[in-house]
Order: C-alpha cells, then structure tokens, then sequence
C-alpha cells in the first residue's frame, strides 16, 4: 500500500522538480547553520556515512545543489539573524511551540526515537513512585530531587520538545552541567563512558552509532511518559518571504529524498535490529501522510 501510494504521487514531485533550475542563483545566497559539529565537520566535507542526521542532511543538499559547508554557528545566534530577516536556515530541529510561533519549518528531514533517560546501574534503582504502570518516568526533575548528590550532562541551548522541556526548567540548577552545544556529543560521550555522568537523556541510535552493543558502562533505560515514541528534525527558516521560498524549495527536494530507499536505509543503519523495523514503519506511514497532505 506504501509503495503504490507514492508511485501514484511520483508525478506530482517531480513537477516541483521543475523549479529547482533556480537552485544556483539562490544557493549563492543562502546559508546552512548549525550548531551540531557532526554536520559543520562532515556535510560537503567528507563523503562517508557517518550518522542519520549527516546523512540526511547531505542527501538535502545534494539533491538542492548547495555546496558549501554548514556554518557552526551558536543556535542563539542562528535565531537572533532569523529575526533580522538574515538569509540563512537552521539544519535538524525538532519542533518546539515558542520558535513555530516566529519560524518556518520544513517538512521532516529525519526521524529518530525519542530520547531516553539513562541512569548509571552503580545508583539505586528508581522508586517505583517515580514510574507511571508500563515503567516509564514520570518526572525527570522529580527523580533527580530523589538523588541529590547526583547530576546530568545537558547541552546548553537544545529542545527537547516541549514535554521534557518543562520538566527540566524543574531541575536544581545545581545538578545540571551544561557543555557547550558543539562539543557535547564527544564530551558527553567520554564522560558516560567513564561513568562521571550519573545520568543522560540522550537518543538511542547515538548511543549504538558511539557503541554498538557493547556499552562500556552498565546502565538502566527509561522511556519518559507523555513523550511521543518518535520525533523529527526539521530545518528551520526565517518567517519571511524569502524564507518560505526556501521551505518551499526544500520541502519539494525531501518529497524527491523520500521516495529513494536511501532516506530509510540513512535510519535504520544506525539502529539495534530489533529497533528497525519499528522505525521502518513509522517513517514509511509518515511519509504517506506527508505525501498525500502535500
């Protein structure tokens, strides 16, 4: 049924194809921010796959004909140009209600299950107080007032999406370390490793991708409740003309990504196997309701 549904919308997509003969002249213009140094170190950089958001943001510039690197730029400061009206776009974001308010999103680049809260098995289980029927948590900040000597490594300017958001502006400030967004992957990945993190909130599949399934530590998961199984990163724009001529753009080159088994296999590689089925499916039904709402 997926396959049919999209091939009867092959057309449609590559009618849109037709208006990327303007892509250089725009390209000459436009800048790709970001603040993940995954993508400022690798897109159009170095051509080897290395994880789904490098992936599936070379595919999106391959496919517009944009050939310059990402910028590392602060997200702060991506957003105060944004508000300038300055022409550039925010790479792999997910949806949060404040920047929508004032942003354009683009149709989803990538699809990744949602994060999960990690806790150093050498720490007593969590109370079952703290966990909702199916064992989930229920409160981060309350989990982390029930271990005061405690702590947790957070970039320093990064959404969570709005669920989790809220739960951590409850967090003792004094219990978060903030790394700088460039340089938390790494740092929070050497600290994990060694065991000076007592707990992360952190994407499974860059777990796997840093350590396959051998964990160099023992630790504990748990999924969060009222937080969707999936999320999707999105690349942002200024809310101006000249903006949703990009989103426009865009969006017409991921309708071209999807319909490649590229954009799958750009996800599922980086997953456990018992984990690529599940988002298979999702992304494949996404997809179809994407394709059919557009």
């Amino acid at each position: 049924m997926f396959r049919v549904g999209l091939f009867i919308l092959i057309t449609l997509v590559k009618f849109a194809h037709a208006n990327s003969s303007d892509s250089i002249e725009q390209n000459n213009v436009l800048a790709f921010h970001a603040d993940n140094a995954f993508l400022t170190e690798r897109v159009n950089l170095q051509g080897n796959p290395y994880s789904t958001s490098v992936d599936t943001v070379q595919m999106l510039v391959d496919e517009i004909g944009h050939t310059d690197p990402v910028l590392h730029v602060p997200l702060v400061r991506s957003f105060a140009y944004m508000q300038h009206g300055e022409n550039i776009c925010v790479l792999n974001k997910i949806k949060a209600p404040e920047r929508e308010k004032n942003h354009l999103y683009s149709l989803p680049l990538s699809f990744f299950q949602t994060q999960r809260f990690y806790q150093l098995a050498s720490l007593p289980p969590i109370e079952k107080e703290f966990l909702d029927e199916k064992g989930r948590i229920l409160s981060i900040s309350r989990v982390l007032e029930a271990f005061p000597d405690s702590f947790i490594v957070l970039p320093e300017e990064y959404s969570f999406g709005e669920r989790i958001d809220d739960d951590l502006k409850q967090v003792n400030r004094e219990q978060i370390l903030r790394i700088a967004n460039n340089i938390y992957y790494s740092r929070f990945m050497e600290m994990f490793s060694k065991g000076k993190s007592d707990f992360a909130l952190i994407f499974p599949a860059t777990l796997f991708r840093s350590f396959g399934e051998n964990m160099p530590i023992k630790v504990r998961s748990y999924s969060i409740a009222d937080n969707p199984d999936y999320v999707s990163g999105h690349v942002i724009c200024p809310n101006t003309s000249q903006g949703a001529k990009h989103i426009e753009r865009i969006n017409a080159a991921i309708k071209r990504i999807y319909l490649t088994p590229e954009f799958i296999s750009a996800h599922t590689r980086y997953l456990p196997a018992q984990d690529k089925q599940n988002l298979r499916t999702i992304i494949e039904q996404s997809i179809e309701k994407l394709m059919l709402a557009n």
